[in-house]
C-alpha cells in the first residue's frame, strides 16, 4: 500500500507525488525497491489534498511536518498551498525539501505565493559547479540548473523565514565549497548523511 506520510522521530514527512526535476541516481528512488523504513513511497496515484490533511491527523504532535517523499512537492505547488495552509491553521510548523528549480519548471517565481505557508526550505545543491552537478544530478534543466538552484535560494529569503542550502555526503564531493555558496547566498547550510542500502 502506498505511503502518503510517515513518521520518523518528531517529524512527519509527506509524500505528494513522485514526480522530481531530478533524476539522481544514488537517490533512494533509483537505488532501493520502492521502500524506505519499511514505507512503500512509490505512489500508484498522487494522494488529494484531503487523503493527505486526513493521513497527518493532529500538525501540533509534531515538530516538523515535512514535503519529502519521493519527488519534489513543489511539482504539485497548488496541493503543497492548501496543505500547508492547513498545517499552519491548526498550529503545526511546515518545511520544504526541494531541488530548488520550481521557479524554472513553472516558468514563474512560486516563492511569493509560499509565504506565511512555509517555515523552513531546504534546498539540495550536489555539485559545486554546472558540470559537475549535472552529471551528479541528471536534472531537467541540465547545466543550467546549478545557477537556477543558487538564485532561488537567494530569492527564497524574501518569502520563507529559514532557507538552508543542504548537500548529500557524497564519494569525492567537496562539500566545503557549497558550504561557502550558501554563506555567500546568505543562507544556512547542512549536511545529510550518504544513505547505503547495507547501512
Amino acid at each position: 500500500m502506498n505511503t502518503i506520510s510517515y513518521a520518523m522521530g518528531s517529524n512527519l514527512y509527506l509524500n505528494i507525488t513522485n514526480r522530481c526535476m531530478m533524476a539522481c541516481p544514488y537517490c533512494i528512488k533509483y537505488k532501493w525497491d520502492n521502500k524506505f523504513n519499511g514505507n512503500d513511497l512509490k505512489l500508484e496515484k498522487e494522494p488529494s489534498v484531503q487523503d493527505v490533511i486526513k493521513s497527518i491527523s493532529d500538525p501540533k504532535k509534531y515538530d516538523e511536518i515535512i514535503f519529502c517523499g519521493y519527488g519534489d512537492a513543489l511539482v504539485n505547488l497548488q496541493a503543497v498551498k492548501e496543505i500547508a495552509k492547513w498545517i499552519k491553521d491548526n498550529g503545526g510548523k511546515v518545511r520544504i525539501n526541494t531541488a530548488g528549480l520550481a521557479n524554472r519548471y513553472h516558468g514563474k517565481n512560486i516563492l511569493p505565493e509560499l509565504k506565511g505557508l512555509i517555515d523552513v526550505i531546504s534546498i539540495s545543491l550536489n555539485g559545486t559547479n554546472p558540470k559537475e552537478h549535472n552529471e551528479l544530478n541528471r536534472p531537467m534543466f541540465k547545466e543550467e540548473s546549478f545557477d537556477e538552484i543558487i538564485n532561488f535560494a537567494k530569492e527564497a529569503k524574501k518569502y520563507i523565514p529559514t532557507v538552508v542550502i543542504t548537500v548529500v555526503e557524497l564519494p569525492g564531493l567537496d562539500v566545503s565549497k557549497i558550504e561557502k555558496i550558501a554563506k555567500d547566498a546568505g543562507v544556512l547550510f547542512r549536511m545529510r548523511p550518504y544513505l547505503d542500502e547495507n547501512e
